[in-house]
């Protein structure tokens, strides 16, 4: 039952991102049904409830919405608690629904309690606290005029998404730290653990890999801030987190092993660039697009530098920058992103490559959204070939490896020897190009 709903959830997913949110909607539906037997608080459900809340959203099918946004907030007061920013989020969905259902009295509460949480974790400067609270002070003034209709208009940029749901429970937490013993001593334990997670990741078995790898963190910390071993088992924790959509938990780890490459081995180097574009990345299913797009400038920046501004990968982050401007309403400078990669692509690929033609659609979409139909018509034209858009993998030449990371015939995430393989037989990560020219792969 769980891989037939993540295959649904894949599949909607897809969907919705291609904007046929009929279909998307149905397939949520299945996708729901399939957690019918799960526990109350799984955090399956929960992602099958917001994102067919978002559905419906978008389709202005609000009455149907409405008592799916209700169970949804339900289990996150259940999970996070009254007063957690992502509880916040939910009920400022559900308040946005009554809203434009002219329900204030019903909404008026329920924003209240979402604004008062929202402005004293994101600050009262936050462009969402700001759009929150204009649309509470409407709700306020209709109530207070008896019955005018509010000023403000409810738009759909106003739908929050956390992308992060985890019914989290103890085991997810890590534990105290260990007492104090030797590098040695360390390592004896250490290595076992170690290995024991590389077996459990070929397995495909996420949650003992976790449990090993947070052990294993906790005794690597004796190693010393820049030991190999360290920066690898907390990026593999996180990587571990990431594969089971735990991303909130992913970030801390990512923003701390990007910190250790920066000292080890400066800014300007590719396996620096590697580790923003994974918390560029982390960031971006997380939710927090600002964040996503600060680390993704910086990954861009590093590839200039190191590999020249007509880097194929250098194209492949211009894809995703666009992409981020394009979530954060920022389109004329998606738009500039756009051309800087369709420029590359062009250049490097030729008119007629899958990624080119990738590219076109992309940027025809963006010219509909700019309300420029005619210049979308005539990108749409010449773009015969349409795959929905996502994060993309950015490859690391491997002559910029270096020695925190392991060897060029070395797995990146377990270390394992790869002997040419293409890909890693234990964890079954793919194997770095060896030609920086050649174009990533999808996430």
């Amino acid at each position: 039952m769980i891989d037939k709903w993540q295959e649904t959830r894949n599949a909607a997913e897809k969907a919705q991102a291609e904007g046929k949110y009929g279909f998307a909607e149905s397939l949520w539906y299945t996708a729901l049904e399939e957690t019918v037997d799960f526990e109350p608080t799984d955090r399956r459900r929960a992602l099958s409830l917001e994102r067919l809340c978002e559905c419906l959203w978008y389709q202005e099918k609000f009455n149907d919405a409405v008592p799916l946004a209700k169970e949804l907030v339900g289990i996150y007061v259940k999970v996070f608690g009254v007063g957690h920013i992502d509880t916040a989020c939910m009920q400022a969905n559900l308040g946005l629904l009554l809203v434009v259902q002219n329900k204030p009295v019903d909404a008026e509460p329920i924003l209240r309690d979402a604004l008062a949480i929202k402005t004293k974790v994101l600050g009262p400067t936050h462009p969402d606290v700001q759009r929150l609270d204009n649309t509470y002070k409407d709700v306020v003034a209709k109530l207070k005029s008896q019955g005018m209709a509010p000023t403000a208009v409810v738009t759909a940029r106003q739908w929050g998404k956390t992308g992060r749901f985890e019914a989290l429970k103890p085991s997810d937490l890590l534990p105290p730290s260990p007492p104090k013993m030797s590098p040695d001593e360390a390592y004896k334990l250490w290595q076992p653990l170690f290995e024991g997670a590389r077996a459990s990741l070929h397995k495909g078995d996420w949650a003992d890999a976790q449990t090993k790898l947070t052990r294993a963190a906790e005794l690597a910390e004796s190693f010393g801030e820049l030991d190999d071993r360290l920066c690898r088992t907390l990026e593999g924790l996180a990587e571990t987190f990431a594969k089971q959509d735990k991303h909130q938990l992913s970030v801390p780890l990512f923003e701390r092993v990007h910190k250790i490459k920066i000292q080890i081995l400066g800014r300007n180097n590719t396996a620096v660039a590697e580790s923003a574009n994974n918390l560029a990345r982390c960031h971006y299913y997380y939710g927090n697009y600002e964040a996503a797009e600060k680390s993704a400038l910086e990954c861009t920046k590093i590839y200039e530098e190191v590999m020249g501004p007509d880097d194929l990968t250098v194209a492949t982050c211009l894809g995703n920058i666009a992409m981020l401007y394009r979530l954060n309403k920022r389109p004329s400078e998606a738009e500039d992103a756009y051309k800087r990669c369709l420029n590359i692509r062009t250049k490097r690929q030729g008119p007629d490559h899958p990624d080119t033609l990738k590219l076109l659609q992309d940027y025809a979409n963006l010219l509909r959204e700019m309300h420029r139909e005619d210049e979308a018509r005539h990108l749409q034209a010449c773009a015969s070939n349409f795959v929905t858009g996502t994060w993309k993998v950015v490859d690391i030449a491997t002559e910029e490896q270096l020695a925190i990371t392991p060897g060029p015939d070395e797995c990146i995430f377990c270390g394992e020897v790869l002997k040419g393989a293409l890909k890693c037989p234990m964890c079954g990560t793919e194997a770095p190009s060896k030609n920086s020219s050649t174009p990533p792969q999808l996430w």
